[in-house]
């Protein structure tokens, strides 16, 4: 008895005021705003360097997502946060396709796979697959010819730094600009660390101009992760981790297998090459495709980042990183199974105790 006065005296003593409510973590649909604005700035930019090609994709995708989500609002009666994670998943389809990829094709592909993910088959946003991913991988096989190849070879991976090669022979395009930010860069930043930049480098992060729009933009997807997660919207653990991992292992290791020297991998190429930093940012953790535990987002980056080591190697693939987030969607179903067994077994202990303090009284 005097363990429970204890309890409701300390109870007591606590004000406890639930109004105003006060969130720890922005709601669903603002988070889903922001994701929209952000990815609207990416198509943006396909119309302001002139990209007409990319953006009519990234526009039919739109419409099929628009389309479908019409359908989930007024047909089967949604929420309407609901369709906007459709329209989100409808411009990452179109942002992750090739310019030149036959518009029927690219709307077909994001009605269906939306149409019965989201109508027919899950009905929320918690799926454990990433839609868009799916519908990616799908159009790679009907439509192989479209996407670009690896841009980097087999004897360029024993170099050094086989990005520097690539840009000297023009594969990444330099702006007039390069020179200039580059050589003040050198002269102001990195002559602190006594370290310098080759040109060309400035230019990668900018916009690589690669046919697949998700992978040129890459200073913009930076700017966009600051945005989304100073505030909570996602875990900065799961991308963290992604990045350091996948970092030593391209540093350290990749050599090896070409023929290489230990610790001279590239690892700007990998990190601005193949959508390596878009698919960390908008979708390797999307609603219901991440665990909820610390342990388990620790074990998923982790996991992540040495699933994008095999299956993207040194960077500038064309599908790799797509691959990665599927992959990384039947990972993320096992580190949930534990989670919820370690919920289960975490409730019964507190049943029991509180079984026991009854007991007791």
């Amino acid at each position: 008895m005097n363990k429970k006065n204890d309890l409701n005296m300390k109870l007591q003593s606590k004000k406890i005021n639930v109004r105003p409510f006060v969130y720890n973590r922005p709601s669903v649909s603002d988070v889903c705003i922001k994701v929209l604005v952000l990815l609207s700035l990416q198509v943006l930019s396909l119309l302001i360097t002139g990209s007409f090609d990319s953006f009519f994709i990234v526009l039919v995708s739109f419409s099929g997502a628009l389309l479908v989500s019409l359908l989930n609002t007024f047909v089967f009666k949604k929420e309407f946060y609901k369709s906007l994670t459709i329209l989100i998943q409808g411009i990452v389809i179109g942002l992750l396709l090739p310019a030149g990829y036959p518009l029927v094709g690219t709307f077909c592909l994001s009605f269906i796979f939306l149409f019965f993910s989201r109508c027919l088959l899950f009905k929320h946003i918690n799926s454990w697959i990433n839609e868009g991913a799916l519908a990616v991988v799908v159009s790679y096989f009907v439509g192989t010819h479209f996407f670009p190849d690896f841009l980097i070879t087999t004897d360029l991976l024993c170099l050094r730094n086989p990005s520097t090669y690539m840009i000297q022979n023009n594969v990444f395009p330099i702006y007039e600009f390069d020179i200039a930010v580059t050589n003040f860069l050198n002269n102001t930043v990195f002559s602190l660390f006594k370290v310098t930049i080759p040109n060309g480098y400035v230019s990668m992060f900018i916009d690589t101009q690669s046919i697949i729009p998700a992978f040129r933009f890459n200073l913009l997807t930076i700017l966009s992760s600051v945005i989304l997660f100073s505030d909570k919207s996602f875990s900065g653990i799961i991308p963290f981790l992604f990045l350091v991992v996948y970092a030593v292992l391209i540093r350290f290791f990749s050599p090896l297998f070409f023929g290489g020297i230990i610790g001279q991998g590239d690892i700007l190429l990998a990190f601005l090459t193949g959508g390596t930093l878009f698919c960390i940012v908008f979708m390797i953790q999307w609603y219901g495709t991440a665990p909820i535990t610390i342990w388990g987002k620790i074990s998923f980056g982790v996991i992540s980042g040495i699933l994008a080591f095999f299956i993207m190697g040194c960077g500038t693939s064309p599908i790799g990183m797509v691959y990665t987030v599927l992959i990384g969607n039947v990972v993320n179903m096992m580190i949930r199974f534990f989670e919820e067994r370690q919920n289960h077994i975490l409730l019964n202990s507190i049943v029991r105790k509180i079984k026991s303090a009854g007991e007791n009284e």
